[in-house]
């Protein structure tokens, strides 16, 4: 449950519209003015014949830093050929400043499309 979602509720586009066929990290999102719970919803589209999904939340001190998995912060690998909307809720106060989200792609190559998106809280008088 989401307890500070409120007036200044922001969407944070953590992995928008990547291409299936390639697996690969979002850029680097500053948590700096952010508190509480965000919600992160998964869209993943169908990628073909043996196409998964494995999508998950990472973390650093530093924008250019060494990336570590965020505690709780994996979505379930998505089923071959089948699309996919996930929620997962994650409190900004016990994650690193800043996060990425990694999509690894098997199976082969397709024409599907991977989307996560975050809705955070801004700090109150950010």
């Amino acid at each position: 449950m989401i307890h500070n979602l409120g007036s200044k509720t922001t969407l944070l586009a953590v992995r928008p519209n990547a291409v299936a066929a390639s697996t690969g990290v979002g850029s680097a999102i500053d948590l700096l003015d952010y508190e509480g719970d965000i919600a992160f919803v998964l869209d993943a589209s169908a990628g073909g014949a043996g196409i998964t999904y494995a999508v998950k939340l990472t973390e650093s001190d530093t924008s250019g830093g060494t990336y570590t998995d965020v505690s709780g912060g994996a979505f379930t690998t998505t089923e071959a050929n089948t699309a996919s909307q996930q929620k997962l809720y994650v409190n900004s106060n016990d994650m690193k400043r800043y996060i990425k989200a990694s999509v690894t792609v098997a199976g082969g190559t397709g024409t599907g499309f991977v989307s996560l998106t975050g809705l955070a809280s801004v700090k109150y008088g950010a």
